[in-house]
C-alpha cells in the first residue's frame, strides 16, 4: 500500500543488486505505473558458470545460464518444484567453488530448472558477490539497477 502511494508522487523501490539492501528513490518525470510488479527483485544476469548439484538422490555436474544473487537457472531436469539441493559453483577454474547450503527448485522448464538460494554461508555469500559484480561490469550494468 505504502509503495503504491510513493508511487503516485515518483519515489520507487530499488534494490541493489550487490549488497541486496532495498533503498527508495524519486524519479523525476516517471510515470505511475499500475501493472503488477515482477516478483523477481534482483537481475538475472547472462553466465556460463559450472555448478555441482549436490543431492542426496544424485550428484551431477551442470551449467548455470543466469545467475543473480537470489538464484539461478541451471540448465537442467529431473527435479520438482519444491525441492531443496545444494550447490557447488565453480565460476573459474583458479576461484574457490562457492557453497549453495540450501537452494530451493521453484520452476521447472522443459531444459532447465529456476533455482532460489536460501542459505549460503557469509564468506561464499561475499564471493558469489563478486561473481555477479564481474557480471553487471562486464555487461556495463549499474550494481544499483532498477528492477
Amino acid at each position: 500500500m505504502l509503495e503504491r502511494l510513493l508511487g503516485r508522487v515518483n519515489v520507487f523501490p530499488f534494490r541493489c543488486q550487490l549488497c541486496t539492501n532495498r533503498f527508495r528513490a524519486y524519479y523525476a518525470g516517471a510515470r505511475y505505473n499500475t501493472q503488477a510488479f515482477d516478483r523477481r527483485q534482483y537481475a538475472r544476469l547472462p553466465a556460463s558458470i559450472e555448478v555441482q548439484v549436490l543431492d542426496s538422490k544424485q550428484s551431477m555436474t551442470n551449467r548455470i545460464t543466469d545467475i543473480s544473487m537470489d538464484g539461478c537457472t541451471l540448465q537442467t531436469t529431473g527435479f520438482s518444484k519444491g525441492a531443496f539441493i545444494e550447490l557447488l559453483l565453480k565460476p573459474t577454474a583458479e576461484d574457490d567453488a562457492i557453497y549453495i547450503e540450501t537452494a530451493m527448485v521453484c520452476s521447472v522448464h522443459p531444459t532447465s530448472t529456476g533455482i532460489r538460494f536460501l542459505e549460503v554461508p557469509p564468506d561464499h555469500y561475499r564471493r558469489l558477490g563478486q561473481v555477479v559484480l564481474g557480471l553487471l561490469v562486464g555487461q556495463g550494468l549499474d550494481p544499483m539497477l532498477n528492477i
